[in-house]
């Protein structure tokens, strides 16, 4: 896992990068197993419920998994998420953030916090409570973009 004041590795995001995206507010990087699971689902809900707030505090939110980016957009309009899923199915954005689990190449279940500096202002990992991980990074993102 990345640890705060780390910088960012770059990816595509939607047609854009998260460098890109960096250069207009923070952004939100949540990492997550497996596209359609109860746990994942609830997460991604999670971030959709809470979208404008953190909109209102300067971040966008980014969501990624192992799974194919077929899969991640299909997954996005079940829910009907407001921001991009990325599909990384051969765990090079994974490796990048130190997420990827050995032998399975998941992902772990890690939200990072990235400031306009490019820089992780915080990072969270648990793996059994999804729904945690909105709550403390919605806390961090209401300090204000970095």
């Amino acid at each position: 896992m990345r640890k705060p004041g780390e910088i960012a590795p770059d990816f595509p995001v939607a047609g854009t990068t998260l460098h890109a995206m960096l250069a207009e507010r923070g952004v939100v990087v949540f990492f997550f197993p497996k596209a359609f699971t109860p746990g994942c689902s609830r997460e991604a809900r999670g971030f959709a419920r809470d979208h404008e707030t953190f909109r209102q505090a300067g971040y966008g939110i980014v969501g990624v998994s192992a799974d194919p980016q077929e899969v991640s957009d299909r997954f996005r309009q079940s829910l009907e998420l407001p921001y991009p899923l990325v599909g990384d199915p051969r765990g090079e954005i994974l490796r990048a953030y130190k997420v990827r689990w050995p032998v399975i190449g998941l992902a772990q279940r890690v939200t990072y916090v990235v400031g306009r500096d490019r820089r992780i202002a915080s990072a969270f990992h648990s793996e059994f409570d999804a729904e945690a991980h909105v709550g403390r990074t919605c806390a961090v993102a209401r300090g204000g973009p970095q």
